[in-house]
Protein backbone atom coordinates (compact mmCIF):
# COMPACT_ATOMS: atom_id res chain seq x y z
CA UNK A 1 0.00 0.00 0.00
CA UNK A 2 1.42 3.21 -0.61
CA UNK A 3 -0.07 6.87 0.68
CA UNK A 4 -1.31 9.60 -1.54
CA UNK A 5 1.31 11.79 -0.07
CA UNK A 6 1.24 15.47 -2.20
CA UNK A 7 3.42 18.40 -0.76
CA UNK A 8 5.67 20.10 -2.49
CA UNK A 9 9.75 19.96 -1.54
CA UNK A 10 11.17 23.08 -2.98
CA UNK A 11 9.79 25.90 -1.09
CA UNK A 12 11.30 28.07 1.25
CA UNK A 13 11.10 26.41 4.34
CA UNK A 14 12.28 29.33 6.44
CA UNK A 15 8.82 31.69 4.86
CA UNK A 16 6.47 28.61 5.34
CA UNK A 17 8.14 26.84 8.35
CA UNK A 18 8.92 23.16 8.29
CA UNK A 19 11.65 21.45 10.39
CA UNK A 20 14.26 18.54 9.75
CA UNK A 21 12.83 15.25 12.10
CA UNK A 22 13.55 16.67 15.12
CA UNK A 23 13.06 14.53 18.75
CA UNK A 24 12.78 16.94 22.26
CA UNK A 25 13.96 15.22 25.34
CA UNK A 26 14.08 15.86 29.10
CA UNK A 27 15.42 13.89 32.07
CA UNK A 28 14.20 14.21 35.72
CA UNK A 29 17.28 14.82 37.04
CA UNK A 30 17.83 17.67 34.71
CA UNK A 31 14.39 19.09 34.47
CA UNK A 32 16.23 23.32 33.61
CA UNK A 33 17.43 21.65 30.10
CA UNK A 34 15.95 20.10 27.13
CA UNK A 35 18.07 18.49 24.47
CA UNK A 36 16.74 19.06 20.63
CA UNK A 37 18.23 16.11 18.50
CA UNK A 38 18.70 16.23 14.70
CA UNK A 39 20.32 14.20 11.91
CA UNK A 40 23.35 16.37 12.51
CA UNK A 41 23.44 16.65 16.37
CA UNK A 42 22.19 17.49 19.41
CA UNK A 43 21.61 20.47 20.83
CA UNK A 44 21.03 21.66 24.99
CA UNK A 45 18.11 23.67 25.16
CA UNK A 46 16.62 26.10 28.05
CA UNK A 47 13.88 24.07 29.14
CA UNK A 48 11.78 27.26 28.95
CA UNK A 49 12.33 28.24 25.41
CA UNK A 50 11.54 24.56 24.74
CA UNK A 51 8.45 24.68 26.06
CA UNK A 52 7.76 28.05 24.23
CA UNK A 53 8.76 26.60 20.97
CA UNK A 54 6.77 23.60 21.11
CA UNK A 55 3.75 25.79 21.40
CA UNK A 56 4.98 26.72 17.64
CA UNK A 57 6.24 23.11 16.49
CA UNK A 58 2.66 21.91 15.79
CA UNK A 59 1.92 24.72 13.01
CA UNK A 60 5.26 24.26 11.27
CA UNK A 61 3.99 21.79 8.84
CA UNK A 62 5.17 23.80 5.45
CA UNK A 63 1.17 25.00 5.27
CA UNK A 64 1.46 28.14 7.47
CA UNK A 65 3.63 30.97 6.75
CA UNK A 66 6.19 32.82 9.65
CA UNK A 67 3.73 34.77 10.75
CA UNK A 68 0.83 32.68 10.62
CA UNK A 69 2.82 30.54 12.69
CA UNK A 70 3.98 32.54 15.45
CA UNK A 71 -0.01 34.07 15.20
CA UNK A 72 -1.16 30.96 16.42
CA UNK A 73 1.10 30.14 18.44
CA UNK A 74 -0.01 32.65 20.44
CA UNK A 75 3.57 33.90 21.61
CA UNK A 76 4.79 37.25 22.10
CA UNK A 77 6.63 38.20 18.31
CA UNK A 78 9.78 39.20 18.85
CA UNK A 79 10.30 36.11 21.22
CA UNK A 80 8.75 33.93 19.05
CA UNK A 81 11.02 35.28 15.78
CA UNK A 82 13.68 34.77 18.02
CA UNK A 83 13.54 31.03 18.80
CA UNK A 84 12.89 30.76 15.04
CA UNK A 85 15.90 32.22 14.00
CA UNK A 86 17.75 30.59 16.87
CA UNK A 87 16.83 27.31 15.16
CA UNK A 88 17.50 28.15 11.44
CA UNK A 89 20.60 29.54 12.54
CA UNK A 90 21.28 25.77 14.38
CA UNK A 91 20.46 24.07 10.92
CA UNK A 92 16.75 22.96 12.38
CA UNK A 93 14.80 23.55 9.21
CA UNK A 94 14.82 21.37 6.63
CA UNK A 95 17.07 22.14 3.92
CA UNK A 96 16.81 22.97 0.54
CA UNK A 97 15.31 20.02 -2.09
CA UNK A 98 17.95 18.13 -4.17
CA UNK A 99 16.90 16.16 -7.13
CA UNK A 100 17.18 12.48 -6.33
CA UNK A 101 19.83 12.43 -9.08
CA UNK A 102 21.78 14.96 -7.65
CA UNK A 103 22.04 12.87 -3.84
CA UNK A 104 25.24 11.75 -2.72
CA UNK A 105 25.46 8.10 -2.52
CA UNK A 106 27.84 8.07 0.89
CA UNK A 107 25.32 11.22 2.53
CA UNK A 108 22.08 9.29 1.57
CA UNK A 109 23.28 6.33 3.29
CA UNK A 110 24.83 8.07 6.47
CA UNK A 111 21.69 10.09 6.67
CA UNK A 112 19.81 7.06 6.44
CA UNK A 113 21.66 5.50 9.51
CA UNK A 114 21.54 9.22 11.36
CA UNK A 115 17.73 8.91 11.44
CA UNK A 116 18.23 5.19 12.67
CA UNK A 117 20.60 5.70 15.35
CA UNK A 118 18.01 8.41 16.54
CA UNK A 119 15.11 6.55 16.68
CA UNK A 120 17.24 3.79 18.11
CA UNK A 121 17.92 5.94 21.29
CA UNK A 122 14.43 7.19 21.13
CA UNK A 123 13.23 3.64 21.28
CA UNK A 124 15.47 2.89 24.21
CA UNK A 125 14.38 5.80 26.25
CA UNK A 126 10.82 5.07 25.72
CA UNK A 127 10.74 1.24 25.66
CA UNK A 128 8.47 -0.16 28.33
CA UNK A 129 11.25 -1.66 30.31
CA UNK A 130 12.42 1.39 31.42
CA UNK A 131 9.01 2.20 33.27
CA UNK A 132 9.06 -1.45 34.41
CA UNK A 133 12.13 -0.82 36.47
CA UNK A 134 11.05 2.29 37.60
CA UNK A 135 8.08 0.26 39.09
CA UNK A 136 5.36 2.10 36.95
CA UNK A 137 4.17 -1.68 36.13
CA UNK A 138 2.24 -4.09 37.31
CA UNK A 139 3.53 -8.26 37.13
CA UNK A 140 0.40 -8.00 34.54
CA UNK A 141 2.40 -5.63 32.84
CA UNK A 142 5.71 -7.70 33.05
CA UNK A 143 3.72 -10.69 31.21
CA UNK A 144 2.02 -8.66 28.55
CA UNK A 145 5.56 -7.43 27.74
CA UNK A 146 7.05 -11.12 27.33
CA UNK A 147 3.79 -12.11 25.36
CA UNK A 148 4.26 -9.60 22.59
CA UNK A 149 8.22 -9.72 22.37
CA UNK A 150 7.39 -13.92 22.00
CA UNK A 151 4.85 -13.15 18.90
CA UNK A 152 7.16 -10.13 18.02
CA UNK A 153 10.25 -12.26 17.84
CA UNK A 154 8.31 -15.56 16.31
CA UNK A 155 7.22 -13.83 13.32
CA UNK A 156 9.96 -11.46 13.02
CA UNK A 157 12.40 -14.02 11.15
CA UNK A 158 9.42 -14.45 8.34
CA UNK A 159 9.47 -10.87 8.04
CA UNK A 160 13.39 -10.59 6.73
CA UNK A 161 12.48 -13.50 4.46
CA UNK A 162 10.14 -10.82 2.80
CA UNK A 163 13.16 -8.77 2.20
CA UNK A 164 15.52 -11.41 0.97
CA UNK A 165 12.99 -13.17 -1.23
CA UNK A 166 12.58 -9.41 -2.86
CA UNK A 167 16.72 -9.34 -3.01
CA UNK A 168 19.19 -9.83 -5.49
CA UNK A 169 23.06 -10.83 -5.27
CA UNK A 170 24.81 -10.14 -1.83
CA UNK A 171 21.69 -8.44 -0.30
CA UNK A 172 19.87 -11.66 -0.70
CA UNK A 173 22.39 -13.89 0.82
CA UNK A 174 22.58 -11.23 3.62
CA UNK A 175 19.25 -11.34 4.37
CA UNK A 176 19.34 -14.66 4.05
CA UNK A 177 21.57 -15.19 6.36
CA UNK A 178 19.84 -12.89 8.73
CA UNK A 179 16.49 -14.70 9.09
CA UNK A 180 18.15 -17.99 9.52
CA UNK A 181 20.27 -16.76 12.66
CA UNK A 182 16.98 -15.06 13.89
CA UNK A 183 14.56 -18.48 13.44
CA UNK A 184 13.42 -20.09 16.67
CA UNK A 185 14.63 -17.09 19.06
CA UNK A 186 10.98 -17.22 20.65
CA UNK A 187 11.49 -20.56 22.57
CA UNK A 188 13.64 -18.02 24.66
CA UNK A 189 10.75 -15.89 25.34
CA UNK A 190 9.04 -19.27 25.45
CA UNK A 191 11.18 -20.36 28.55
CA UNK A 192 11.03 -16.55 30.19
CA UNK A 193 6.93 -16.85 30.34
CA UNK A 194 7.09 -20.24 31.98
CA UNK A 195 9.34 -19.01 34.57
CA UNK A 196 6.33 -16.20 34.89
CA UNK A 197 3.90 -18.50 34.98
CA UNK A 198 2.36 -19.58 32.08
CA UNK A 199 2.75 -22.44 30.29
CA UNK A 200 3.79 -23.91 26.68
CA UNK A 201 -0.20 -24.66 25.55
CA UNK A 202 -1.94 -21.30 26.46
CA UNK A 203 1.29 -19.20 25.00
CA UNK A 204 2.03 -21.13 21.65
CA UNK A 205 -2.37 -21.14 21.34
CA UNK A 206 -2.44 -17.18 22.25
CA UNK A 207 -2.59 -14.24 19.98
CA UNK A 208 -0.73 -10.87 19.56
CA UNK A 209 -2.15 -7.70 19.98
CA UNK A 210 -3.37 -5.88 17.05
CA UNK A 211 0.15 -3.12 17.32
CA UNK A 212 2.16 -6.05 17.04
CA UNK A 213 0.47 -7.59 14.59
CA UNK A 214 0.57 -3.88 12.80
CA UNK A 215 4.75 -3.75 13.66
CA UNK A 216 4.78 -7.22 11.42
CA UNK A 217 2.44 -5.63 8.93
CA UNK A 218 4.56 -2.73 8.57
CA UNK A 219 7.31 -4.29 7.85
CA UNK A 220 7.00 -6.76 5.29
CA UNK A 221 5.35 -3.82 3.75
CA UNK A 222 8.10 -2.08 3.82
CA UNK A 223 10.72 -4.97 2.62
CA UNK A 224 8.53 -6.08 -0.15
CA UNK A 225 9.76 -2.57 -1.88
CA UNK A 226 12.75 -1.65 -0.39
CA UNK A 227 14.79 -4.72 0.95
CA UNK A 228 18.10 -3.23 2.21
CA UNK A 229 15.51 -1.74 4.93
CA UNK A 230 15.76 -4.71 6.93
CA UNK A 231 19.19 -3.77 7.61
CA UNK A 232 18.14 -0.28 8.37
CA UNK A 233 15.33 -1.47 10.62
CA UNK A 234 17.95 -3.93 12.41
CA UNK A 235 19.99 -0.55 13.37
CA UNK A 236 16.46 0.90 15.40
CA UNK A 237 15.28 -2.43 16.32
CA UNK A 238 18.34 -4.94 17.60
CA UNK A 239 20.09 -5.11 20.67
CA UNK A 240 23.41 -3.77 21.11
CA UNK A 241 25.73 -2.70 24.08
CA UNK A 242 24.54 -4.88 26.68
CA UNK A 243 25.60 -4.36 30.14
CA UNK A 244 25.52 -7.13 32.62
CA UNK A 245 25.24 -5.42 35.36
CA UNK A 246 22.52 -3.36 34.72
CA UNK A 247 20.44 -6.85 33.40
CA UNK A 248 21.44 -8.10 36.92
CA UNK A 249 20.17 -4.59 38.75
CA UNK A 250 16.85 -4.94 35.60
CA UNK A 251 16.09 -8.67 36.89
CA UNK A 252 16.86 -7.82 40.73
CA UNK A 253 14.28 -4.66 40.54
CA UNK A 254 11.43 -6.85 38.39
CA UNK A 255 12.11 -9.71 41.12
CA UNK A 256 11.33 -7.56 44.12
CA UNK A 257 8.79 -5.19 42.78
CA UNK A 258 6.82 -7.91 40.74
CA UNK A 259 7.16 -10.85 42.98
CA UNK A 260 8.76 -13.07 39.87
CA UNK A 261 11.40 -15.39 40.67
CA UNK A 262 15.59 -13.78 40.50
CA UNK A 263 16.30 -15.72 37.43
CA UNK A 264 12.61 -15.63 35.43
CA UNK A 265 14.06 -12.76 32.67
CA UNK A 266 17.06 -14.60 32.43
CA UNK A 267 15.99 -16.78 28.89
CA UNK A 268 14.98 -13.44 27.39
CA UNK A 269 18.95 -11.97 28.31
CA UNK A 270 20.30 -14.90 26.87
CA UNK A 271 18.26 -14.32 23.62
CA UNK A 272 19.57 -10.61 23.85
CA UNK A 273 23.04 -10.99 24.38
CA UNK A 274 23.16 -13.47 21.34
CA UNK A 275 21.85 -11.32 19.16
CA UNK A 276 24.34 -9.20 20.39
CA UNK A 277 27.10 -11.39 19.64
CA UNK A 278 25.87 -11.81 15.91
CA UNK A 279 26.13 -8.13 15.22
CA UNK A 280 22.56 -7.51 13.88
CA UNK A 281 22.38 -3.58 15.22
CA UNK A 282 25.40 -3.28 13.01
CA UNK A 283 24.20 -4.89 10.13
CA UNK A 284 23.42 -1.55 8.26
CA UNK A 285 27.05 -0.21 9.15
CA UNK A 286 28.82 -3.68 8.08
CA UNK A 287 26.85 -3.14 4.58
CA UNK A 288 26.35 0.28 3.55
CA UNK A 289 27.18 -0.44 0.54
CA UNK A 290 24.45 -2.76 0.28
CA UNK A 291 21.82 0.40 0.87
CA UNK A 292 20.41 1.49 -2.54
CA UNK A 293 17.02 3.02 -3.39
CA UNK A 294 15.94 3.18 -6.91
CA UNK A 295 13.94 6.55 -6.90
CA UNK A 296 12.66 9.35 -5.16
CA UNK A 297 9.89 8.62 -4.11
CA UNK A 298 11.17 4.84 -2.72
CA UNK A 299 13.40 6.96 -0.71
CA UNK A 300 10.34 9.06 1.05
CA UNK A 301 8.16 5.93 1.53
CA UNK A 302 11.03 4.03 3.54
CA UNK A 303 11.67 6.63 5.66
CA UNK A 304 8.43 7.21 6.49
CA UNK A 305 7.82 3.74 7.24
CA UNK A 306 10.60 3.58 9.17
CA UNK A 307 8.63 6.14 11.42
CA UNK A 308 5.84 4.35 11.36
CA UNK A 309 7.20 1.39 12.53
CA UNK A 310 9.01 3.04 15.46
CA UNK A 311 6.01 4.77 16.37
CA UNK A 312 3.86 1.16 16.15
CA UNK A 313 6.30 0.15 18.72
CA UNK A 314 5.40 3.20 21.02
CA UNK A 315 1.50 2.18 20.22
CA UNK A 316 2.30 -1.42 21.12
CA UNK A 317 3.87 0.28 24.61
CA UNK A 318 0.08 2.01 25.25
CA UNK A 319 -1.73 -1.26 23.90
CA UNK A 320 0.29 -3.88 26.23
CA UNK A 321 -0.24 -1.56 29.15
CA UNK A 322 -4.08 -0.85 28.72
CA UNK A 323 -5.09 -4.25 27.72
CA UNK A 324 -3.07 -6.70 29.93
CA UNK A 325 -4.29 -3.99 32.90
CA UNK A 326 -7.55 -4.46 31.96
CA UNK A 327 -9.67 -6.60 34.48
CA UNK A 328 -11.31 -9.73 32.70
CA UNK A 329 -9.32 -9.39 29.27
CA UNK A 330 -8.00 -13.04 28.54
CA UNK A 331 -3.88 -13.59 29.52
CA UNK A 332 -2.91 -14.61 26.82
CA UNK A 333 -5.15 -13.08 24.26
CA UNK A 334 -6.71 -15.87 22.43
CA UNK A 335 -7.93 -16.30 18.82
CA UNK A 336 -11.77 -15.60 18.19
CA UNK A 337 -12.68 -18.69 15.62
CA UNK A 338 -15.72 -19.54 14.56
CA UNK A 339 -17.48 -21.26 17.40
CA UNK A 340 -16.21 -18.77 19.57
CA UNK A 341 -19.61 -16.91 18.27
Amino acid sequence: MTYAWTQRLDKDWTSVPKLRHNLWTSFEDTPETTYLTVSHGKFAVPTAEAQLFLKMRGFCTGHHSRSEVIRRSGLEADRAENILSSLEEAGVFRPAYQPFQALDAANLRETLLSACRIWSEQMAETNIAVDIMAGKGTPQTVIGWMLETYHYIRTFPEAIQVAADAADGELRETLHAYAAQERGHEAFVLRTLRGLGLDTAEVESSVPLVSTRLIDLLMREMFAETPCSALLLARIVEAAELDDEDIGAFQAAVARQYGFPDDALEPFFEHSRIDEGLGHALLAERNQHLITVGSEAALHRLVNRLHDIKHAFDLQKLEIVHYYNNVGNYVPRQFVDYFAI
